[in-house]
C-alpha cells in the first residue's frame, strides 16, 4: 500500500477511534436524554463537524484562569451575604407560602436573599429607560456601574455615553463591562478607544479566544446581563440592551426590537450593586475591596413596601439553576400563567409543565414574536406548538416587531423579570439576572403589559397550524433535533 493510503487508513481509524471516545464521554456524563441524544447523533452521523463541535461547545468549561479569579473574590462575598442574613432587618415576614417557596429556591440558585423595603418602577420600551439612565448618570455622585451584553453606540446609547463622560469630568468613578462577543463591534470601534482614553473603565468579558484555548475553555459562555447601578443606590435591570431599537439591526428584518426595563430602589439595590462588583472583578481582575467596605458599612435604605430578590444565575448552579425556579414557576400556577420570551426553545422539562398547568385548568399563554432574528431557533421553538395547542396552552405571535421582553407572572401574584430566555441556552450557558417580584401591584403592572402585547398578536390555531406547508414542518422537526444544544 503507497504512503497516501497508509496515511488515510490511519486518519480514518483515529477519526472513528475519537468519534467513539467522545460518544462514550456523552454517554457517561448523564445529561438529560435529549440533550445526550442529539450530541450522539451530531457526533456519530455528522463526520468531523460532530466532533468540533463538541470540543468547541460540548462541555460547560469557564476556563483555570476564570475560576481563579472568581474563586479569589468569592469569600468577601460570602461573608457579606452571611452578614445580611443575621443582621437585616429587611428579611420579608408577609410572603405568601407560595412566595416564601420561591424565595427559598430563589435563593438557592443564586445566594442572594429576599429583601422587603423595595420600591419597583416600570420603564416601558426604550425611550422611558435612556431617560432614566441618563438621569441617573448625571446625578451620580460616586460610582456608576454598568454592565450590558451588547453595547451599540448609534441613537440615544450615544447620549449615555455623553452622560458617562460628563461623569468621569466631575470625579465620578465609570465602569463599564461588556460581553466580548455580543459587543465585540464596540470593543473593536475607534469609540471604544475614545471613551477608554476619557478616563472610563471598560472590559470585556468571556473573550472567546478561539484559537487559543478552545480545548481547556468552552468559547460561547456569554455574559446576557443587563444591569446598571448608581451610587450602589439605584439600579436598572431587564432585558434592553445598551442599543437604540431605531438604529440596532434595523435591516433584519424582524422590526423594532420591544423590551422593559424596571428601575429599583430600596434594599435590593446593594445587592444588585453587589453583582456588579463582582462580576467587574472577575472580568477585570480590579479588587473593589473599598466598594465592598462601603456597601458593608451602610444601612439597608427603604424606599417603598415592595419584596424583591435578586437571582443571578450561570453555569455551574447548584440544584438545576434557573431552568428549576422556572420550572417550579409553571407547577406553581393554579389560575393563570402567562409567558413572554423572544427566543422559544423549551427542553421537554418545561414542555410537561407547561402541558401539566394547562390540562389543570391553568389558563397558559406563552407570547413570542411572530418574526425572530435567529432562523435556526425560530424553528426549533416551532416543532413544539403541536404538542403545547393540543395540551391547551395558548400560543400567540407578536406582530409588532421582536418582542423581547422575557417575563414570567404566575396568578397575578409573583413575576420573574429580566434576562432568561426559554430555552437551554439561558438555562445552561449564559450569566442571567432575574428579579423575582413578591408584589401585586408591581406584578399587575407586568401583566397588564402582557395583555398590551396581546392586542398585537395573533393566537395560533391548532387545525390551521396542523395544516401548515410540509416544508414548514420537516424544517421544525430537523431544527428541533438540535434545540438541546442550541
Amino acid at each position: 500500500m503507497e504512503l497516501a493510503g497508509w496515511l488515510t487508513t490511519v486518519l480514518v481509524i483515529a477519526e472513528a477511534l475519537v468519534r467513539a471516545g467522545l460518544a462514550l464521554r456523552v454517554l457517561m456524563r448523564r445529561l438529560p436524554v435529549a440533550v445526550t441524544t442529539s450530541w450522539l447523533g451530531l457526533i456519530l452521523f455528522v463526520p468531523i463537524v460532530g466532533v468540533v463541535a463538541y470540543l468547541l461547545v460540548g462541555e460547560s468549561r469557564i476556563g483555570r484562569r476564570r475560576l481563579e479569579r472568581e474563586r479569589a473574590v468569592q469569600p468577601a462575598y460570602t461573608e457579606y451575604l452571611e452578614r445580611l442574613r443575621t443582621e437585616t432587618e429587611h428579611l420579608p415576614g408577609t410572603l405568601s407560602r407560595v412566595d416564601r417557596r420561591f424565595a427559598q429556591e430563589a435563593e438557592s440558585v443564586g445566594g442572594f436573599p429576599a429583601l422587603a423595603g423595595n420600591r419597583v418602577v416600570l420603564l416601558d420600551g426604550a425611550g422611558e429607560f435612556f431617560d432614566a439612565m441618563v438621569r441617573m448618570i448625571d446625578a451620580a455622585e460616586r460610582s456608576v456601574m454598568l454592565e450590558f451584553f451588547i453595547w451599540h453606540s448609534a441613537g440615544r446609547v450615544e447620549e449615555v455615553e455623553e452622560a458617562l463622560l460628563r461623569a468621569v469630568g466631575r470625579g465620578v468613578a465609570c465602569r463599564v463591562l461588556v460581553d466580548a462577543v455580543g459587543s465585540r463591534g464596540f470593543v473593536r470601534s475607534v469609540r471604544y478607544q475614545e471613551l477608554r482614553c476619557a478616563g472610563i473603565q471598560l472590559a470585556a468579558a468571556l473573550p472567546p479566544q478561539l484559537l487559543r484555548t478552545p480545548l481547556i475553555r468552552r468559547v460561547d459562555h456569554r455574559n446576557h446581563r443587563k444591569l446598571a447601578v448608581v451610587d450602589e443606590s439605584r439600579a436598572l435591570m431587564g432585558s434592553i440592551n445598551m442599543v437604540d431599537p431605531l438604529f440596532f439591526k434595523s435591516g433584519s428584518g424582524v422590526g423594532e426590537w420591544i423590551d422593559l426595563m424596571v428601575e429599583v430602589r430600596g434594599p435590593a439595590v446593594e445587592l444588585l450593586a453587589l453583582l456588579a462588583i463582582r462580576d467587574w472583578e472577575t472580568e477585570a481582575g480590579e479588587d473593589l475591596c473599598r466598594m465592598r467596605e462601603a456597601l458593608y458599612e451602610r444601612e439597608l435604605t427603604v424606599a417603598g413596601v415592595m419584596a424583591v430578590q435578586a437571582v443571578a444565575s450561570g453555569p455551574g448552579c447548584p440544584g438545576g439553576g434557573i431552568q428549576a425556579l422556572v420550572l417550579s414557576a409553571i407547577y406553581a400556577a393554579e389560575k393563570r400563567l402567562t409567558i413572554t420570551t423572544p427566543y422559544f426553545v423549551p427542553d421537554p422539562a418545561v414542555v410537561t409543565a407547561l402541558q401539566s398547568a394547562a390540562r389543570r385548568g391553568v389558563e397558559v399563554t406563552v407570547i413570542v414574536p411572530a418574526r425572530c432574528d435567529t432562523v435556526l431557533t425560530h424553528f426549533a421553538g416551532r416543532a413544539f406548538f403541536t404538542d403545547l395547542l393540543e395540551a391547551g396552552v395558548r400560543i400567540a405571535e407578536f406582530r409588532g416587531g421582536l418582542l423581547h421582553t422575557k417575563s414570567i407572572v404566575v396568578d397575578n401574584e409573583t413575576a420573574l423579570f429580566g434576562t432568561v430566555n426559554l430555552d437551554p441556552r439561558s438555562f445552561w450557558l449564559n450569566f442571567e439576572l432575574t428579579l423575582m417580584i413578591y408584589d401585586n401591584d408591581s406584578t399587575g403592572e407586568i401583566f397588564a403589559k402582557q395583555q398590551s402585547y396581546l392586542e398585537q398578536c395573533r393566537f395560533v390555531d391548532l387545525e390551521t397550524w396542523k395544516q401548515r406547508p410540509m416544508l414548514h414542518r420537516v424544517v421544525s422537526n430537523i431544527a428541533q433535533l438540535f434545540a438541546p444544544i442550541l
